[in-house]
């Protein structure tokens, strides 16, 4: 009869022998089957150092292990031993129960929470196209400005983009602040665009280093500093030092010129038109109008001396101020130069216009008491002023015809407009903080939102995602 209850008990070679040997129902029978299963070499049939040698030794002593099998049921059946086959078989059974337990731990620590369900999907991220290390922006100021200016840029540039250590204000043509003589000629004005430029140029080699990638921003007249460093100068960057400009962008430039130059020609003309708004203008500022008068003709001494201006004056800007005269809408360089050069650019160019035609929304006060009737007179003569047409939108200085280049053929030219923003942060006198084009908010986002298709592209990158699972039922 088979004896099941042993299994736990003795070594498995030997209740696979004795299970045999029940089976087969002789000695002889289970030796045969014993060498028949064995792949030990004979030689080493008495040599019970592996499973199956200890099978050969088995079949050649098997009356012996009958007995010795007899007494080892006596023994266990006694309790004689450490454990009864029980006792053996509960503890067999815990380490099972263990095991299991351990491996569901395994198994659960390995498997997503049944709570939450994994989901893969595409993420959307920046991937530079250019060096962070090799990136650079260029800021250029406007007519008879300095490079503080784009302080406020500035910051806000290095606060969005850290790793850019080159940010650079070019200071070549900086009005020396110091002066405050009404005949100090700063640099942008004393020298033409073109001379500008190459002083530009000279210190972009001095400051920026070797192999860089650069977006310029101009500002007014800076613009076409930028536009004409281009020109003549772009591919001597790249030869000599290795530098590519990628960008310009552009803001309130006047790219068909500044049509308030044309006042100068006939100051008396558009003073005569300011007086019909003297009142009102008095009424947000006490002698606000003679301020908008020195904003509009650029010089005190337009007002004082028309006539002078009017037969003399074009001779001595045209002498004296060769900055400033290249900016009349007629001039040499705004026909010949310009006008043919941005229809063949080799560099994109992106022109951002600031609107801003209401005079309540410059100032952090406005009086209450100027109607609707009259604040709408002066905004419409002050912009037929600016562009020639009440209803012209403008910045406070240029129309935004002239800031987009309308008319113009242009290659690779997008045009951009802001609202709520003006040429500079005097309108005659400071307007309230945050609404000048290069310390507008929305300007700048603009500008970084450019800088950063120039420099980056979005690219997906596959990413997993753990969900709560709705609850069953």
């Amino acid at each position: 009869m088979e004896q099941r209850w042993l299994r736990p008990i003795v070594p498995s070679w030997i209740y696979e022998s004795m299970h045999a040997y029940y089976a087969v129902g002789s000695t002889s029978k289970l030796t045969q089957f014993l060498m028949h299963n064995s792949t030990i070499p004979e030689s080493e049939g008495d040599i019970p150092n592996k499973q199956f040698g200890a099978l050969n030794w088995f079949a050649a002593n098997i009356s012996m292990l009958q007995q010795s099998a007899l007494c080892l049921i006596l023994f266990f059946s006694a309790g004689c031993g450490n454990s009864t086959p029980v006792e053996d078989n509960h503890k067999n059974k815990s380490t099972d129960k263990r095991q299991t337990e351990q491996g569901l731990k395994r198994i659960a620590q390995d498997a997503p929470d049944s709570h939450h369900k994994q989901k893969k999907r595409l993420k959307t991220v920046k991937v530079a196209k250019v060096e962070e290390g090799k990136q650079a922006i260029v800021l250029l100021h406007g007519l008879n400005r300095l490079s503080h200016d784009f302080d406020v840029m500035k910051a806000a540039l290095k606060k969005k983009f850290p790793h850019i250590t080159t940010i650079v204000a070019l200071k070549c043509v900086d009005k020396d602040s110091s002066k405050k003589s009404a005949w100090y000629i700063s640099p942008s004005m004393e020298y033409p665009i073109k001379e500008q430029a190459r002083l530009a140029y000279e210190e972009m080699k001095e400051v920026l280093g070797s192999g860089k990638h650069v977006v310029m921003v101009g500002h007014s007249q800076g613009g076409l500093r930028g536009f004409t460093l281009i020109k003549e100068h772009a591919d001597a960057l790249k030869k000599e030092i290795g530098l590519t400009i990628e960008q310009l962008i552009t803001i309130g430039t006047p790219w068909k010129g500044a049509p308030i130059m044309d006042h100068l020609k006939d100051p008396k003309s558009a003073l005569k038109k300011l007086d019909g708004c003297k009142s009102t203008f008095n009424a947000i500022h006490k002698e606000y109008s003679r301020n908008v008068t020195k904003h509009l003709l650029k010089t005190e001494l337009a007002e004082i001396f028309p006539f002078f201006f009017k037969h003399l004056g074009q001779n001595f800007i045209d002498k004296k101020t060769p900055g400033a005269a290249n900016l009349k809408p007629g001039s040499h360089f705004i026909r010949y130069y310009v006008a043919p050069g941005i229809k063949e650019t080799s560099v994109p160019i992106k022109a951002i216009a600031g609107v801003l035609v209401d005079f309540s929304k410059l100032f952090n006060a406005f009086p209450s008491y100027i109607g609707k009737e009259e604040l709408k007179k002066m905004n419409c003569t002050y912009a037929e002023l600016i562009g020639g047409d009440p209803e012209c939108e403008h910045d406070m200085l240029l129309p935004v015809s002239t800031q987009h280049a309308e008319g113009l053929e242009k290659k690779d030219f997008e045009c951009i407009k802001i609202y709520d923003t003006c040429h500079g942060n005097k309108v005659g006198i400071s307007v309230k903080k945050g609404i000048s084009e290069i310390n507008n908010q929305q300007v700048i986002q603009k500008v970084v939102e450019i800088i950063e298709d120039v420099f980056y592209k979005e690219d997906q990158v596959e990413e997993v995602v753990v969900q709560e699972a709705a609850p069953e039922g």
